[in-house]
Formats: structure tokens, C-alpha cells, sequence
């Protein structure tokens, strides 16, 4: 389904340049335009390289510049998150901190010793780097490549680390006795340790060999005054102009066990024989979700997960038995009180018909005792969603679940949106008694559907 949006994409890539993205301003405040004619690039495929002192990330041949702002709007990463030391996401990563993609610093400089309540450590760094371990492999290439026999290990030294510590936790039998052996932790001869708590050497260990993070954009040719040519990505997937990823591994399954971790050892749990840590590199998201798709926090999912907790999971594998969670989705279990209430839009469902309106599907949760109301309008340039319609309730098209308490709803042709005037939609949700606003969400559905 994605290798088909892509292509498909690619071929208005060129119609989307023109209508949508015309200027740029760089890290350095060079400011480009739209080359003429227009010339398109698309590029999904392993990162190469990084050149921290240009913002460009090179993949499939392609050296793609990261702009600091696209038509006036800040150009941030997709895939990236930054959180501080109370795991309060900071927003993406920006040619303002744009350094924080290096391994380097993510192993050292960017953790996040602390943990989040009585959950765990909230990043401890990377267990894989950002490009691919059969490249330049314990070879110093620094001012060439983005890559150094010690940041190298620093990674995998933290891999091993953390994995041992969190296999300790379980008791025998909920992983298999040699699961030490198979996520490479070797004698001299390249057999499995004999004793879990008598490792060989860590000379003798060998790390997975795995591909590097997958980098995906796709935009147009854009010039300076001096004619320099910069390919920067300006065609919207998913709400980002770019996205850096690890890896989409999905792991489907019943929960076996699961255990909270301490200043040195991620939460972690366990689905058939695969142990799932919570993502501790400082450069990526983990995002946990509840019903209705309502975020959960860590410190919530780690004690109140179960076993038997049917759980979906995507993450970065290393090897075939470990995973590092980036999204973990309890949609069938949880729901976290401290969020209040959530409305959440599923993104491939949106869709809009000139003359017809607006198609959508989403959830609210909880809905007893609450309204759900939407109303069409702008966001002005404070921020401020401006109305252009009145408040109207979705109740007639709520499909209610009792057990969950939650409900979901299906939008055909809803009439209100503009692409001028009223390309934001926003939602509210409003307990019956007394009218408190238990929550208001807005979604610009005309910049998600790239019009």
C-alpha cells in the first residue's frame, strides 16, 4: 500500500510543486525558489549519509536539503522527537538542532538519564545507529562519513547492555534460555554462553548486522541567485515534507509478560518470544495508544499492562529477537484518565470533494456523558483557530460501544470547508452536564490532503 502511494504521488509530484511550494529560506537565511520548468525527485531508501554543516541528508544518490522554513512555515523531520527530562515532547527535529541526528550525540550528548515517574529511563541512547552496520564497519571515516569505530560501539555496547539487563528481569521460562546466544552474545568458538550469568568475553559477542534508518521525501529543484540547485523536499506524506524512520518492524500478538524498569533498564514486555524495550534513542518518538487512539502514558501502560494484553507494536528490530517499541497500540485495553477525553481522525481517511464536502473517520472517547461538536474555520497567523461556521453536534453520526466507551464515526461529503477560507476543522468535546470543555482539537484537513 505505501510503494503504490508513492509512485502514485510521484507522478503529480510536479502539479503539487507548482500549486504548493514556490520559496525557501535555508539554515543560513539564503533564500531559494522554484527552479523553471519545474524538476521533481522522490527518494525512499537507506540513509547514506549527513552533512551536519549544509543540512542535507544523502540517500539513493540524492542529497536533499532540509530548508528551515517551506513558504514561511518551520521544516521539521518527520519520525523525530525530542522530550526532556519529564518526557515532554520538545516538537521535531529542525536545521536548528539539526546535529542531534548524529549518533555521536545521541549516544552521549542527547540522553535522558531520568525516568519517567514509576516507569523507567526515558533515553538511555540509541542500540542502532542511523546508517547501516555493513558500511564502513570499524573503519574511522569521520569527515567523509558520519561514522567512527567508537560511536560504533558505544551503540552496540549499549545494545547488549540494555538487552541483558532487561531479559534478567523475567523469570525462567517466560524467554528462551538461550535467547542471551541468539541476540549474539557468543563465546570464542561462536557458541551460545553456557550460563546467563557467566558471559564470555565481550570480544567474542557479535552485534546483528542491520540496514541504516530509512530516509523519504520527495519535492522539487529549487535555485539561489547564484544559481545553485538544492533538491528540497516540498510534497506533504503523512503531514511532513520529510521523514526519518529506523525501520516500520510490526509485531502483532498477546502480551506474555511485561516488567518496569529501573535508571539503567528500559520497560520492556514480551509477545511470543520477542522482547519489546521501549524506544531509548533520543532521536525518535514512542508514542503508546489507547482506546480511541488516545495517547497513554509510559508510566500508566507499564502498570497497568497484563499479560494477555492483546497488543499491536512497531519499532526498530535488531536482530530477530529484540525490538525497540516506537508506537505501541493497546487500542483494545487502555485508556489513560489523565488525558480527559480524545478525538482522533484516522489520516488515510480523509478526503474532500469540491461541491460535495469533506469525508473522515474517526473516535471519541469517552463518550458517555459527553457531546462531540465540530465547526469549519482558519488558523490565523497567532495560531488561533478562527471559526466560519457555527457548533455543530456529531451526534447522530456516533456509533456507540458501550463496553469501550468510546464511538466512532464515519463522514461522507460533510459541507462547511473551504480551501480558502476554512481549511481547518476543529472538534469539541463537551460534558452534557454543565458544558465543561473537556477537550478541542484541530485538524488543517486542507495541508493534510496536500491542497
Amino acid at each position: 500500500m505505501r510503494f503504490s502511494h508513492f509512485f502514485a504521488s510521484a507522478a503529480v509530484l510536479s502539479v503539487a510543486g507548482m500549486a504548493l511550494a514556490q520559496s525557501a529560506v535555508l539554515h543560513n537565511g539564503v533564500q531559494v525558489t522554484l527552479k523553471s520548468p519545474v524538476e521533481t525527485f522522490a527518494v525512499e531508501g537507506p540513509l547514506w549519509d549527513v552533512d551536519y554543516a549544509h543540512r542535507q541528508l544523502v540517500s539513493m544518490g540524492h542529497r536533499v536539503t532540509i530548508p528551515a522554513t517551506l513558504n514561511g512555515a518551520a521544516f521539521v523531520m518527520g519520525g523525530t522527537e525530542v522530550v526532556n527530562n519529564e518526557e515532554t515532547s520538545l516538537g521535531e527535529i529542525t536545521v536548528l538542532n539539526f546535529d542531534r541526528l548524529c549518533d555521536a550525540n545521541a549516544a552521549a550528548r542527547d540522553i535522558v538519564q531520568t525516568t519517567a515517574g514509576a516507569a523507567g529511563p526515558i533515553r538511555l541512547g540509541p542500540a542502532r545507529s542511523i546508517h547501516s552496520t555493513g558500511e564502513a564497519r570499524g573503519l574511522a571515516v569521520a569527515g567523509l562519513l558520519d561514522r567512527t569505530p567508537a560511536v560504533e560501539k558505544a551503540i552496540e555496547d549499549t545494545y547488549f547492555f540494555l538487552v541483558r539487563n532487561a531479559f534478567l528481569q523475567y523469570p525462567a521460562g517466560v524467554l528462551p534460555a538461550n535467547f542471551l546466544g541468539t541476540i549474539g552474545i557468543r563465546t570464542d568458538t561462536g557458541a551460545f554462553p553456557a550460563n546467563n550469568n557467566q558471559l564470555p568475553p565481550r570480544r567474542f559477542w557479535r552485534y546483528p548486522t542491520v540496514s541504516g534508518a530509512t530516509f523519504m521525501a520527495q519535492g522539487s529543484v529549487y535555485v539561489d541567485t547564484a544559481g545553485n540547485q538544492y533538491l528540497i523536499p516540498d510534497f506533504a506524506r503523512g503531514g511532513y515534507f520529510a521523514t526519518l524512520i529506523m525501520s516500520e518492524n510490526v509485531l502483532i500478538g498477546n502480551m506474555v509478560a511485561a516488567a518496569i524498569g529501573n535508571y539503567n533498564t528500559p520497560d520492556s514486555f514480551v509477545i511470543g518470544t520477542t522482547l519489546c524495550l521501549m524506544n531509548q534513542d533520543p532521536r525518535m518518538p514512542l508514542s503508546i495508544l489507547g482506546i480511541g487512539n488516545s495517547p497513554v502514558s509510559k508510566e500508566f501502560f507499564s502498570t497497568n499492562a497484563q499479560p494477555g494484553m492483546f497488543l499491536a507494536v512497531v519499532g526498530h528490530m535488531i536482530g530477530e529477537h529484540v525490538m525497540f517499541a516506537q508506537v505501541i497500540d493497546a487500542s483494545a485495553n487502555l485508556f489513560d484518565p489523565a488525558v480527559g477525553a480524545w478525538v482522533g481522525i484516522i489520516d488515510r481517511t480523509w478526503g474532500y470533494r469540491p461541491g460535495f464536502g469533506l469525508d473522515y473517520t474517526g473516535s471519541v472517547t469517552p463518550i458517555a456523558g459527553n457531546t462531540l461538536y465540530y465547526e469549519y474555520g482558519s488558523v490565523n497567523a497567532l495560531g488561533t483557530f478562527v471559526p466560519t461556521t457555527p457548533l455543530v453536534s456529531l451526534a447522530p453520526d456516533l456509533i456507540i460501544d458501550p463496553v469501550l466507551n468510546t464511538a466512532k464515526f464515519v463522514i461522507r461529503d460533510q459541507s462547511g470547508g473551504d480551501l480558502t477560507t476554512a481549511r481547518s476543522i476543529r472538534f469539541t468535546v463537551k460534558k452534557n452536564a454543565g458544558g465543561t470543555v473537556l477537550r478541542q482539537t484541530v485538524y488543517n484537513w486542507a495541508d493534510l490532503l496536500g491542497l
